[in-house]
């Protein structure tokens, strides 16, 4: 196994400085296709796959509605990614609650840290979550770790995107559900 692993690297490290002249070979012979390709990359489209990719991230009012929707319709493995951010995270971004001392005292009880600087619109949710008459014990505590790893990932995912998310100081998000 380890031969032959090996005679495919070889192989491949060979082949590899060769490849910028095949492809100005090919583009030589029929430029045509280089064309093509370049006008097709430079048209914006929303297509499904960019859509679930920003919506696995941070769901954005007024776009990841219908993409969950689709997602939850949709058993493609892309389509996983966006319907587990909707179920532990999305549909829990609703109203304005603040964290209670009652939720303090559970993520207390249960050894589970937040960042300081969590948006009110993920205090919201994070409220949401531990006040989930349907989670119960390890689920629960699994599903506020969840909450939490994913509002933090939406939190990094805007910082390096710009969302157009409420600001810290803002109302929250909007409500996302699927009805």
């Amino acid at each position: 196994m380890l031969r032959i692993h090996s005679c495919f690297l070889g192989a491949l490290a060979a082949a590899l400085p060769l490849a910028p002249a095949i492809a100005e070979q090919a583009a030589k012979a029929d430029p045509a296709p280089a064309i093509i390709a370049q006008e097709t990359e430079s048209k914006p489209a929303a297509s499904t796959q960019d859509l679930y990719m920003a919506c696995a991230f941070y769901p954005k009012p007024g776009t990841c509605e219908e993409v969950y929707r689709q997602a939850m319709r949709d058993n493609s493995v892309t389509a996983q990614a966006v319907r587990a951010e909707y179920t532990g995270y999305a549909r829990y971004l609703n109203g304005a609650a603040a964290l209670t001392e009652t939720d303090r005292q559970f993520l207390r009880d249960n050894g589970i840290r937040v960042a300081g600087d969590l948006s009110l619109a993920n205090q919201a949710g994070l409220h949401n979550v531990i006040n989930d008459a349907s989670l119960r014990g390890d689920a629960k505590r699994a599903a506020v770790n969840n909450f939490l790893s994913r509002a933090v990932e939406a939190e990094l995912y805007c910082g390096f995107n710009s969302c157009d998310a409420p600001t810290k100081e803002g109302a929250g998000a909007s409500a996302l559900s699927l009805n």
